[in-house]
């Protein structure tokens, strides 16, 4: 405090002893005038960063419940990545996955964990938000034993809004149809595909909540 009031005593001197009293006054009035709180009007939204439901580095791997991204994007840097779970919907994973994830809709995973690795590998599974969906089945794997299951903070939407990398589904080999494609079987169900793989060969998730594996011939469009 004393120091302030020395600096104030020797700046006010020395504007004294040049003559430039009433410059710096008129410089100090112009900047508080300039230094207004801007207006509602006057807000450019363009430029304030959208709001992310995670942190991005916390939760770190020691959370019982939860990874951050930054964690899992490092692990996947290192090329010692966790197994990835997708749970969105076809049509959502049509515009990217996190790299090798496996798609599996809503609680699939309950009757298909002949997929998963031994019950010692990270398993991280994700929603498009980070919602209490993932939270819940990450849990219940954890209860079946998976004890390093832990739902991705944030899920796919703080991922790609931090630019990190992504798979996007393309045609199996040989194939016509994509993750998210709108399809109906030759019985005339539709749905949606859910996975593909070489062959070619196509999971659909009907629009009934079944899922039916099937090749290209078992597809009309």
């Amino acid at each position: 405090m004393i120091r302030d009031r020395l600096k104030r005593a020797a700046r006010r001197a020395a504007l004294k002893a040049f003559g430039m009293e009433e410059q710096a006054e008129e410089r100090d009035k112009s900047w508080h005038t300039e230094a207004r709180v801007v207006s509602e009007a006057d807000l450019d939204r363009s430029v304030i960063p959208k709001l992310m439901a995670g942190s991005g580095d916390t939760p770190g791997p020691n959370h019982k419940t939860q990874i951050g991204r930054t964690w899992v994007a490092a692990q996947l840097t290192a090329g010692v990545p966790p197994f990835f779970v997708d749970i969105r919907t076809p049509e959502e994973c049509a515009g990217g996955v996190l790299p090798g994830a496996v798609l599996l809709p809503g609680e699939q995973l309950k009757a298909r964990l002949d997929v998963l690795p031994e019950q010692n590998i990270r398993v991280t599974i994700y929603d498009q938000t980070g919602g209490n969906e993932s939270d819940a089945l990450a849990a219940w794997l954890r209860e079946q034993g998976w004890g390093l299951a832990r739902q991705l903070q944030g899920g796919y939407l703080e991922w790609v809004e931090n630019r990190e990398t992504v798979d996007l589904p393309e045609p199996p080999e040989g194939g016509q149809f994509r993750v998210g494609d709108a399809v109906q079987l030759t019985d005339g169900s539709p749905g949606r595909v859910q996975s593909t793989s070489d062959g070619p060969q196509y999971v659909v998730l009907k629009d009934d909540g079944t899922v039916i594996s099937t090749d290209e011939a078992g597809i009309q469009r």
